[in-house]
């Protein structure tokens, strides 16, 4: 199920271009906190329930951010992972994971053998303010 988040957020100026994020979880609440907390920073977000539809979100939109989950149903961030080096996305990718050390170690070198850009590390249950303050921090970064 693809979420989009509601509307521009307060903070922006009429007719700014926003960044866009891809927020990547099987979880219909933890990509509705992530979409609500990426639009009030200022990102334009949209979401992704599985793999599959990522896929086709990455192969049509050019996104600034993604975050990703550690686990997403019968996939994982490692498939999903071995279809943003497929695709060439150069962005910066957050990982977002309720899982042990061992694992969230094991998708970063995935990420790392693959060449992709990890930005940040989260854990589950999400600290609001630590998920802000990656969005913000990606926010000011070079495009």
């Amino acid at each position: 199920m693809l979420f989009a988040a509601g509307p521009a957020g307060a903070a922006l100026q009429e007719g700014a271009i926003r960044k866009t994020v891809l927020v990547i979880d099987d979880d219909i609440t933890s990509r509705t906190i992530i979409c609500r907390v990426a639009d009030r920073t200022g990102f334009a977000a949209i979401g992704a329930a599985s793999v599959e539809e990522a896929e086709l979100l990455v192969g049509s939109h050019a996104f600034d951010l993604v975050t990703l989950d550690v686990v997403l149903g019968a996939a994982t961030a490692h498939d999903m992972l071995e279809s943003l080096a497929r695709l060439a996305f150069d962005r910066p990718i957050v990982l977002v994971s309720g899982m042990d050390a061992a694992s969230v170690d094991a998708v970063k070198a995935t990420a790392r053998r693959r060449e992709l850009k990890l930005l940040d590390g989260l854990a589950k249950p999400i600290d609001i303010g630590a998920l802000k303050a990656c969005f913000e921090r990606a926010m000011v970064a070079p495009a």
